[in-house]
Formats: C-alpha cells, structure tokens, sequence
C-alpha cells in the first residue's frame, strides 16, 4: 500500500512539475507576420510568439511599431505574456517580460 502511494506521490509530482509546452522556459520570441499586415490597423506590427525549440507558436497578435521594436530579438516566458482577451483578433499584445536564459537553458538549447 505505500509503496502505490508513493509511485502515486511520484507520479502527480512530475506531471505538476514538468512543462511540456515550454511556457516556464525563457525561449519565446515575438516575430512580425508581414502575410498578415492587412489584418492590423496603420502602425501596428501583426506578430506570432514563436518557440523554435519546440516549433510552437501563437498567433494572432499585434502590437505598435514602437512596442515590437523594443521587443525584437528578446526572449521571453510565453507564461509572461499579457494579452487583451478582449479585444477582437488580433489581438494587442499589452506587455511581456523579457528574460535571460539561464545556464542550464543554454546547455539545453545547444544539446537540442
């Protein structure tokens, strides 16, 4: 009976644990959609945050000229991305934080 309980314990910890669409990893990167320039209003960037790590991306975002300037090139936790959900799509990218990969993350991403 202990041992099921703590394969149980075991189990729930990795599957709370892990991360499996790297939301929590400083790998995310938002990049302009030039397809989709007629879908945003005159001086806004259409964008896509985009994981080339995991080949993952959102889309359907938009942000000023200014904002995706100061952004570009920047990684950043998709976790950290703070959208107007209530605006129509696309929708505005209101801010992210942006972040430094840590050591661990740069040995990952040069084994990957």
């Amino acid at each position: 009976m202990i041992k099921k309980w703590i394969g149980l314990c075991l189990v729930s910890w990795f599957l709370l644990g892990c991360d499996p669409a790297h939301k929590e990893q400083c790998e995310w990167y938002l990049i302009p959609e030039p397809d989709q320039i007629e879908t945003v209003p005159e001086g806004w960037v259409p964008l896509c945050a985009r994981n080339f790590v995991t080949v993952k991306q959102r889309c359907h975002l938009k942000a000023s000229i200014d904002f995706a300037k100061a952004v570009h090139n920047k990684p950043f936790r998709l976790s950290a991305l703070k959208v107007d959900d209530n605006s129509p799509y696309p929708r505005e990218v209101l801010k992210i934080k942006t972040c430094e990969p840590s050591d661990e993350e740069v040995a990952r991403l040069k084994k990957e």
